[in-house]
């Protein structure tokens, strides 16, 4: 007989409590686990018992998946709700607010509005600390509600250095005319923010207080539309004044809308890139760094859109002073087909024209120069 499948609201603020209490909650035992972005540690994360399956390897989970406890799933978030539809979890378990007599979504909605419609039951955890920043209203019967336990230490990206503040400058240079713009998490992100010098409207996988900042220098058209906040006070602050639309993956990460907008930029980064335009943003090697996320998606939504970039923003080493810019790389999660520019600090190479030969030359130019 299979074990019950527990399945887990990803993103920050997600559900933190352990697996035996959620299941317990609805009469159920030993169960499985299925589990999305998870960045600050949990205890049971520990435990030698933990089994099941992640579609995001990274932050908290690396120590499961590298002991074989979880197993990954390489896939896009747009084809999470489908993945649901199939696995039918038993239980789903999402954060919530109080809102007068409802409940709602916290800052992280994600997959979390399919988990709740496809999961035979539902367990809210209510953190009352947390804020309502105008998340979606669950609107399915709720087996339970569990108080949240305590959360670990928050997680906080690097902060921009110089090289990253580099990198901003060349992908600035190529933004065009009134651009919807998403960005991923990290130094290379909040530098690429902090150096926009022109309004620009946010359709994002996540939005981050350096983000939420543009409002507040009078760089942010109309409302940001995010599936996810990583953020504090900013993120509040603009949740307040209206101009926040917390909305699920179902929406943000959808190709076909995305790819409508006009003038959609994409930025994300990478582990490596190849000299045709490949990224790798899950392995090196055989060890395993993070999942696919949304990176694909988005790279596609905005190779796609008419007068929109993908645009792939790396350092040219890592920290131990490997080159990100590769022959091949390790893996392909997205292909060079949603590629058009890829942006070191050394410059900017446009493939849009470009065939392989080509490719190769100018990936190959903005290399970091001990390694071209």
């Amino acid at each position: 007989m299979s074990r019950p499948l527990v399945a887990y609201a990803d993103g920050p603020g997600s559900p933190r409590s352990a697996p035996a209490t959620v299941a317990a909650a609805v009469g159920l035992s030993d169960p499985e686990v299925l589990l999305g972005w998870t960045l600050d540690d949990r205890p049971w994360l520990a435990d030698p018992a933990l089994r099941g399956t992640t579609v995001v390897p990274g932050y908290a989970l690396a120590g499961a998946v590298a002991d074989g406890r979880l197993r990954y799933l390489p896939r896009r978030l747009s084809a999470m709700p489908r993945l649901l539809a199939e696995l039918r979890p038993d239980v789903a378990v999402v954060a919530g607010v109080r809102r007068g007599t409802d409940i709602a979504l916290t800052g992280s909605v994600g997959w979390a509005r399919s988990l709740v419609h496809e999961a035979n039951a539902v367990v809210v955890e209510i953190d009352d600390e947390a804020p309502d920043l105008g998340g979606p209203r669950i609107d399915v019967q709720i087996a339970a509600v569990l108080d949240a336990p305590p959360a670990a230490c928050s997680v906080s990206s690097r902060r921009p250095d110089d090289v990253d503040a580099a990198i901003a400058r060349n992908v600035v240079s190529i933004l065009p005319e009134d651009p919807t713009m998403q960005l991923g998490p990290g130094g290379i992100a909040d530098a690429i923010v902090e150096a926009l010098d022109r309004p620009v409207r946010l359709w994002t996988g996540l939005l981050t207080d350096a983000m939420a900042r543009l409002h507040e220098r009078g760089l942010l058209d109309g409302q940001a539309t995010a599936a996810y906040v990583w953020g504090d006070g900013p993120v509040r602050e603009l949740a307040a004044r209206g101009r926040l639309r917390l909305t699920g993956i179902e929406e943000t990460h959808d190709l076909t809308l995305v790819s409508a907008i006009d003038r959609f930029v994409a930025t994300n980064t990478a582990l490596q890139v190849g000299l045709d335009g490949s990224v790798n943003v899950e392995r090196i090697g055989r060890r395993v760094v993070v999942g696919i996320g949304g990176h694909a998606d988005f790279a596609a939504a905005a190779a796609r859109s008419r007068g929109g970039v993908s645009v792939i923003a790396v350092r040219s080493t890592t920290s131990s002073g490997a080159s990100t810019i590769v022959e091949r790389v390790d893996v392909v999660s997205t292909p060079r087909c949603d590629v058009d520019v890829v942006v070191t600090e050394h410059g900017v190479a446009d493939l849009r024209e470009a065939d392989d030969c080509e490719r190769a030359r100018l990936i190959a130019a903005i290399a970091a120069p001990e390694h071209r």
